[in-house]
């Protein structure tokens, strides 16, 4: 059977169109935008779709040639009164996509080259004799890519004026992926610099600019707090926990089956729910089309498709600075994939305050893509929700992320992750405590073990170690057991293989206490509990206690055998 070429990266809507490519019809975005607000911010997560749709917009309202002919068959052809719209109007669009450089001279080098050809796209405004002369010389300096910041920064709104005075019709604005400029701008240092920028840019397109007739911009983040925005009250922000706009981004189930369908993958669609779906925009089930247009092309072949795609740095790198807490909720939600954290929404995400606001965290993951929502319910003054992890595929990504905090120093002598664990599993408890020891010594480094509470610390760091033995273990953490709560538990699928129960003690100067007597007052803590009872009832003949003592970077390990 022959099929519908992919779109794979394909974000220009006419090259899509034209090569007849699949298309999943986004086209009632369309109708929305014409009967929304005059400006309107349309935050989703990375490659759902958002580039893709802004072309269309683009295509749609574009007078410089006749496109029509681009929507025959779509949804919005049948709407007689939207399509009076089409071809009516000059479009300015900037994509910023791709604007993300390691230095700040670099980003505005680059936002001046997209500017500069915006305006040579219109540079048979030079030849309208109405145009005074310094227009006319601010458009040759524009069109030439020698304007200094301050005349860059007025770019878009004197465009508009001078399409609005040509063609006598207001203009369409369109902004795609804005924030990735700031994004860059935040992991290498040159934030505050390029905010200021982007605000003078962005507010002086779209304030009280009456040559505008809508405005539309996409990104991942609604940055109000950076007042890049600041005054824009004509702004309405639909963000992926609205329900306007919910269908336009991303596949919904219906769209998802007739894919899976159109390219006999049928029988998929229950191991395509676990690891593309998941995630919740206004209400509606959406899947990730990135990756299921991979799988598609891959005949079927399930893995990380979205993940394996750049810009998972900075979320790596903020869950591997957070705090404590932070790194202990994201292990529940990985080890139960029925758990949840119940949040504040706050939408106003600020890139700095990621490193000391937790709530800026979780909402950072949930409208970047990396966790999703449920419940959403207004309680007192604010709205919280439910967050989980989505699916199989983005687990994995947690999984990887912690691995990456156990890897051993350069030099070090200490094991690596994957043979620490074989060695317990093996029960060569001898070997297995003498290898965790410089593991924790060559690893601990990494971590603050100077809080105040080291035995969560501990206890988190134990649990992260044994999150990579998911596919053959279920692993539970301060679960009731006999008559107390063990600290983690780590319970075989198949029966004939041994399970383990945890106990965690830290000592201190003031406890007057050796690690070899918090191993011993563990050991007994697991016996006087009962703390086995619970794998014994599961049918598992073989338990081992292991008791685990840790004194700031040192460990000591006690098992029974």
């Amino acid at each position: 059977m022959a099929y519908q070429q992919l779109p794979l990266g394909t974000s220009d809507f006419q090259k899509l169109i034209d090569g007849k490519l699949y298309y999943i019809d986004k086209s009632p975005l369309i109708n929305d935008i014409i009967h929304g607000s005059e400006i309107t911010l349309l935050p989703r997560p990375r490659r759902f779709g958002k580039t893709l749709n802004m072309s269309m917009l683009n295509y749609f309202f574009s007078n410089q040639q006749d496109y029509r002919y681009l929507f025959d068959g779509l949804a919005i052809a049948d709407n007689a009164e939207a399509m009076k719209h089409c071809g009516q109007y000059a479009v300015i669009f900037l994509s910023f996509k791709d604007v993300k450089e390691r230095k700040a001279e670099d980003v505005f080098k680059n936002i001046s080259a997209l500017i500069k050809d915006l305006y040579i796209q219109h540079n048979y405004l030079l030849q309208d004799t109405q145009f005074a002369a310094e227009e006319l010389d601010y458009f040759n300096l524009m069109s030439h890519g020698g304007a200094d910041k301050t005349a860059l920064a007025a770019s878009i709104k004197k465009l508009s004026q001078y399409l609005h005075h040509h063609h006598k019709k207001p203009v369409v604005i369109i902004i795609d992926e804005y924030d990735m400029p700031i994004n860059s701008a935040y992991t290498y240092g040159y934030y505050d610099e390029l905010v200021g920028f982007l605000r003078n840019l962005l507010s002086a397109a779209f304030k009280d600019n009456p040559s505008l007739f809508k405005g539309v911009m996409t990104g991942i983040l609604r940055i109000a707090r950076e007042s890049i925005f600041s005054g824009l009250n004509n702004i309405e922000v639909c963000s992926l926990a609205e329900t306007d706009f919910n269908q336009h981004f991303g596949f919904t189930e219906p769209e998802t089956e007739k894919l899976l369908a159109d390219y006999q993958l049928t029988e998929l669609l229950p191991a395509v729910r676990e690891w593309y779906n998941g995630y919740n925009f206004g209400e509606v089930t959406i899947y990730n089309p990135w990756s299921i247009l991979h799988l598609a092309k891959k005949r079927g072949d399930l893995k990380p498709y979205w993940l394996n795609t750049s810009d998972n740095a900075l979320v790596r790198d903020l869950i591997a600075r957070s705090s404590l807490l932070v790194k202990q909720e994201l292990e529940n939600l990985l080890l139960d994939n029925k758990a949840v954290v119940r949040k504040r929404l706050n939408e106003n995400v600020v890139f700095r305050d990621l490193e000391q606001d937790e709530e800026a965290i979780w909402n950072f993951l949930l409208f970047s893509g990396y966790l999703a929502y449920k419940n959403k319910a207004l309680e007192g003054k604010h709205i919280h929700i439910d967050l989980r992890i989505p699916n199989v595929e983005v687990a994995s990504f947690y999984e990887d992320a912690i691995l990456t905090w156990f890897a051993p120093q350069a030099g070090s002598q200490s094991l690596p992750l994957p043979a620490l664990l074989k060695l317990l599993l093996s029960v060569d408890f001898e070997s297995f405590a003498k290898a965790f020891t410089h593991f924790c010594a060559a690893t601990f480094s990494y971590f603050d073990v100077q809080g105040k509470q080291p035995e969560r610390f501990y206890h988190a760091f134990v649990l992260g170690m044994l999150v990579q033995l998911q596919p053959t273990h279920t692993i539970k953490s301060n679960r009731e057991s006999g008559y107390g709560r063990y600290d983690v538990c780590l319970i075989p699928h198949d029966k004939k293989q041994p399970g383990f129960v945890f106990e965690f003690k830290s000592v201190d100067e003031l406890d007057n206490q050796t690690l070899e007597q918090a191993c011993e007052s563990a050991l007994k803590q697991i016996e006087k509990k009962q703390y086995v009872a619970e794998l014994h009832a599961l049918g598992i003949e073989t338990v081992y206690p292991i008791a685990i003592a840790f004194e700031g970077k040192r460990a000591l390990v006690q098992v029974v055998e």
